[in-house]
């Protein structure tokens, strides 16, 4: 009986989420401000808003944070402030846009606000994103929430973002990443303290075989230290994972 009640609960949240997506066709309304916009307006944004977004162009090679380039020599990873004497067990990590108070009204929406139709246009960018790199990979992973988690919110973000993109990469998206421990809110805590609490509360599943010597996208909404991707790739790189890129919607600049 309990799990007759927790399947239809899903289904009708499923529904609700389904008939909200359906509720916001692209391009009638900008989807941050919510003013009319013309049918051809990018992203469904008004001008003004998309001249809020500050799209990453040079970001870092390894970590994907926006560099600063302080001579005229070619920025790598030894000279990203970010990246100094730190390890990541991913291969690379991309960013389309830089975190601010106005870029995470599309994230925050989503993830707090059940506008889970923004996935769509995340995933858009990310996809063209994608394309500019030219990013070759074998299957779409992406961050698990904790069941408990994902039980209250309804959906996991990332994985909305990552079925869209998958969608319209023609690429196969792989449920096989399992949190097993329901985490503190990472965004309270400090690089010492996410790595702490992220310590071990990842596995994978049995199908994980699928994945060996396979390249693999990893998919999240924001980069903030990376201590979330970065554990979920040393799990992924220990299963014979050959390479790791992540991609993720934000970055956020913090200091090193």
């Amino acid at each position: 009986m309990y799990n007759f009640l927790i399947h239809k609960q899903k289904l009708i949240r499923e529904i609700f989420h389904t008939s909200l997506e359906l509720l916001y066709p692209d391009n009638i309304s900008c989807i941050i401000c919510n003013n009319p916009i013309k049918t051809t307006n990018t992203y469904s944004l008004c001008t003004s808003c998309f001249k809020e977004l500050h799209f990453i162009l040079d970001g870092c090679l390894k970590c994907g944070k926006p560099t600063i380039n302080d001579s005229l020599e070619e920025i790598d990873i030894y000279n990203c402030r970010y990246c100094k004497c730190k390890s990541f067990y991913f291969d690379r990590a991309i960013s389309c846009i830089e975190y601010s108070e106005f870029s995470k009204k599309v994230v925050f929406g989503l993830k707090y606000n059940s506008k889970t139709y923004m996935s769509r246009y995340i995933a858009t960018i990310m996809k063209e994103r994608i394309q500019l790199e030219s990013l070759e990979f074998d299957y779409i992973l992406f961050v698990p929430l904790h069941k408990k988690r994902q039980r209250k919110r309804g959906f996991n973000q990332s994985e909305k973002i990552a079925k869209y993109l998958g969608e319209i990469l023609g690429k196969d998206v792989l449920d096989i990443i399992v949190r097993t421990e329901n985490t503190k809110r990472l965004y309270k805590l400090n690089k010492e303290e996410r790595k702490k609490e992220l310590k071990n509360v990842f596995e994978l599943k049995e199908e994980s075989f699928k994945l060996k010597n396979k390249n693999i996208l990893l998919v999240d909404d924001i980069f903030t230290t990376g201590s979330t991707v970065n554990e979920i790739s040393k799990i992924l790189k220990l299963n014979n994972v050959n390479r790791i890129t992540v991609i993720t919607f934000l970055t956020r600049t913090i200091d090193t």
